[in-house]
């Protein structure tokens, strides 16, 4: 029987087969059984194989891709004589300017598993705390910032995690590496560095000491201050000029460098990209970390309010340059705001409900605004207007209202965003063209042929004699999440919502939904859309399970759609339509009670007692005790019947919802 070592040994150890082999049989055997003996000793070969790759400059980089795989398999025994040596080899290739972007990836992979992975061997911990952590920041510090990539920003993450008491030594070289992506396109550097900024904030938090004029910041709530004053000041560099803006005081900033102005389309297109990397940084920050995490609501809502005001109206006629580049752009910076926003909202949830008004309110100026387009106005992809703008907003909406549920308060602008919400889920009657023409004097040949100009050969018409464009089309990812906001509006404050809300959302998903199942020619968007097919019926069985107590229940509608749906040529649609049906039988024939409820029915009707009552139980049961012995087991009482339920009147206090006016400006919520 062929052995591991005998497949080993059968390749040439300076091969690339050899290599390959050795990566497939680390990540590819790992159910297959062999003996104690034979599994050492390919672990042996294969760290020696690893070991003699990392000597050598050639084959170091050999070495690592090898050491990554094998790295997680790794006892305590070998990491405490091995890790060192590693991280010295690993180092070099991070250290030198001829290190390929391969290369420094795998070799920060590497540095950053043997980190973690040694942060309880006390002894590899004490000399990588002395030693690497210092030469590790000096060597990212000293790369060409053309080589920073995600995995540099990752290794620079795993230190601030790891080593933060030794990081915060460094924070001046950190905060300098940080920063270096601060105007950068790659999202995805964008999103690295902003965790390890917020790493950086929660490393320096031991050492931090608030400024006079703001005694009450912690360095955690200091570091989004300073991203949200450098937000306030690119807004007063975009339009202070064209509109009026509310006056915000800036005492402190991040440390950034200026952004030319010699070419004004550059300079536009630089500061909103600072403004969405920025955006990123703050969200990622209001999301917190190890689940503690503190805020000033109100410095992040003064960011969303005042950004989220400009709209393309304050920018007038749009006649110069800079007007045409601010209108450009202001859909980004909304959608960078509403990311903000829905940060904010996950990372404290119901905390936010005293500053509800003040957020539906931004939901609902912005779906007001988006929807207002002229006939004569497209996009240049053929898209619907603001689509993306709208779909941040749903949502951000959608995330309100799970994460508060009940106390949304959404059903204070529920009737008011409604129309907004029908506009992006009901399709749009195709539009007939008509044009009127002078008749007078002609022959009836003559007419003749005017009319077939008109009603057969114009180029107006489609195959059908309609007029239609695809701006007067729904568009599929915006009615997907308008649907999935309308059902969260029905599960989250389906009993507080005004009667109207049912009615006219009755009155417009059932014949939707009829038209969808029943019409051959029109309405074909549900039927080309499965998704939002699906969505539209989870709508009316949010609409069933949810009533008003002053709407009839749309039930015998309700069975007829969803008897209809089990046909449907989607898996999904029929098995929530198989779903729905079973909810709608329990409501038109419900089980009487099971005899388990009966039972504890009975029980508590004969030894529930009542608070007033207790004492005298008491006596009672002294007294029957005292004759316990004269009783014969045949008339003891069951065990069931021993039962006592005793009801104690809780007292529950509601909270009043507080507006964002009525709270004080000085206290930070704390998550923790």
């Amino acid at each position: 029987m062929t052995t591991i070592i005998e497949l080993i040994n059968f390749y040439d150890h300076s091969s690339k087969e050899y290599d390959r082999f050795l990566q497939n049989l680390i990540c590819s055997n790992g159910d297959v059984p062999f003996s104690i003996e034979e599994v050492d000793e390919a672990q042996s070969i294969i760290i020696s194989t690893v070991n003699n790759y990392l000597n050598r400059s050639q084959t170091r980089y050999n070495g690592l891709l090898i050491l990554d795989k094998i790295l997680s398999h790794c006892s305590k025994d070998i990491l405490l004589k091995y890790c060192m040596l590693w991280m010295s080899k690993a180092t070099q290739i991070l250290e030198s300017i001829h290190s390929a972007p391969q290369e420094l990836s795998i070799s920060c992979k590497v540095l950053g598993q043997l980190i973690i992975q040694t942060k309880n061997i006390s002894d590899i911990q004490k000399q990588i705390s002395m030693q690497n952590v210092k030469q590790l920041v000096n060597a990212i510090g000293n790369l060409n910032p053309e080589k920073n990539s995600g995995p540099i920003y990752y290794l620079l993450a795993v230190l601030l995690h790891q080593y933060p008491e030794v990081c915060e030594r460094f924070q001046i070289s950190i905060r300098k590496i940080i920063l270096l992506q601060i105007d950068s396109t790659q999202e995805n550097l964008v999103k690295t560095s902003a965790k390890c900024y917020a790493l950086l904030a929660q490393a320096t938090e031991r050492s931090f000491k608030p400024p006079v004029s703001k005694p009450s910041y912690t360095g955690w709530l200091y570091h989004q201050a300073l991203i949200c004053n450098n937000l306030h000041t690119i807004m007063d560099v975009l339009f202070s000029n064209l509109i009026e803006l509310e006056n915000v005081s800036i005492w402190d900033k991040l440390d950034l460098p200026n952004i030319s102005e010699e070419n004004i389309i550059q300079f536009f297109f630089k500061q909103k990209q600072r403004f969405l990397n920025l955006c990123s940084y703050l969200a990622y920050m209001l999301q917190g970390f190890d689940k503690k995490n503190s805020v000033f609501p109100h410095e992040i809502l003064k960011i969303l309010c005042r950004g989220l005001a400009i709209q393309p109206s304050n920018l007038k006629n749009r006649n110069s340059i800079r007007e045409q580049m601010l209108y450009l752009i202001l859909p980004q910076l909304h959608i960078a705001l509403f990311n903000v926003l829905d940060a904010l909202i996950d990372g404290f949830k119901e905390q936010l409900i005293p500053f509800g008004s003040t957020i539906l309110q931004l939901f609902l100026q912005t779906l007001q605004w988006t929807e207002i387009v002229s006939d004569n106005h497209i996009t240049i992809s053929g898209n619907k207007p603001f689509r993306n703008v709208r779909i941040s907003v749903y949502k951000c909406l959608t995330s309100w209202l799970v994460n508060t549920n009940s106390l949304s308060g959404v059903e204070t602008v529920a009737n008011e965003c409604l129309p907004s919400i029908l506009k992006d889920i009901v399709p749009e009657k195709d539009r007939v063209l008509l044009t009127i023409q002078k008749t007078n004097n002609l022959s009836k040949r003559a007419l003749k042929r005017l009319r077939d100009s008109q009603y057969e050969k114009g180029t107006y018409l489609n195959n059908n004699g309609i007029a239609s464009s695809k701006e007067y089309y729904l568009d599929v990812d915006v009615c997907k999440e308008a649907l999935i906001t309308l059902q969260n509006i029905f599960f989250n404050s389906g009993t507080l919502l005004k009667q109207t809300f049912f009615r006219t959302v009755q009155n417009i998903i059932i014949p939707l939904l009829y038209d969808c199942y029943l019409s051959s020619n029109e309405q074909k968007f549900y039927k080309d859309s499965s998704k939002c097919r699906l969505l539209l019926l989870r709508v009316l069985r949010a609409l069933q399970m949810n009533p008003h107590s002053l709407v009839p229940l749309p039930t015998q509608y309700s069975l007829e759609i969803f008897q209809m749906a089990l046909i449907d040529s989607n898996v999904c649609i029929t098995q929530e339509a198989k779903v729905a049906l079973a909810e709608l039988e329990k409501i038109v024939h419900p089980h009487a009670p099971s005899i388990q409820l009966t039972q504890v029915e009975t029980i508590q009707e004969q030894f529930v007692v009542s608070d007033q009552h207790m004492e005298q139980t008491e006596v009672l049961e002294d007294v029957l005790s005292l004759d316990a012995e004269n009783i014969t087991d045949d008339t003891l009482p069951s065990s069931n019947k021993k039962l006592k339920i005793i009801n104690s009147d809780v007292d529950e206090t509601v909270e009043s919802v507080i507006n964002v006016t009525d709270v004080p400006n000085t206290e930070p919520i704390n998550q923790s």
